[in-house]
């Protein structure tokens, strides 16, 4: 309180008790056909591209082969079937070719995407849930949809739903 000609005058504070404070998400965005889609950067262990990739016999169809990264083998995946969006590789996919580095159960995954977008920023509270079959992807495999200024749609994947031992 502030007292001001012998009157009490009280000083205006802003109460800030038991307001919530939205975290910050970083994804880096990337292009699986036409779909803008983010997977936080905590999962990410590094991005590359123009990798040798060696197919490997009786692998599961997702899987395009290994890759020698560093002196370590690491699968390469594509995960457009598995999201449900349609796939056409091109022919010099195992030379020329944009691969995220993940940190999955299984270890280090590489997957195949389209286009490298860049680092995009959000608030925790900017996601949506997803609109139920109103986008091109496979709803479990969503943590949810994020209204971007340019009024493009990202979505954020749940790769927890993609490399889970259930779908493997």
């Amino acid at each position: 309180m502030q007292v001001e000609d012998g009157k009490t005058k009280e000083m205006e504070i802003e109460n800030i008790v038991g307001t919530a404070v939205s975290e910050e998400i970083q994804v880096i965005g990337f292009k699986l056909e036409n779909e803008l889609v983010g997977i936080s950067i905590k999962e990410i262990v590094e991005i590359t591209t123009d990798k040798n990739i060696t197919p490997v016999p009786k692998s599961p169809e997702f899987v395009l082969g290994v890759m020698n990264l560093r002196g370590k083998i690491v699968p390469v995946a594509t995960v457009k079937k598995k999201l449900g969006i349609s796939e056409n590789l091109p022919e010099n996919i195992y030379t020329e070719n944009r691969i995220i580095i993940l940190d999955t159960d299984f270890g280090e995954v590489g997957i195949i995407v389209d286009e490298i977008v860049g680092s995009i920023k959000f608030f925790e509270d900017d996601v949506l849930p997803e609109p139920i079959g109103t986008i091109g992807i496979e709803t479990r495999h969503v943590k949810g949809v994020v209204q971007l200024g340019n009024n493009e749609l990202l979505i954020t994947l749940n790769t927890k739903t993609i490399f889970s031992r259930e779908e493997s």
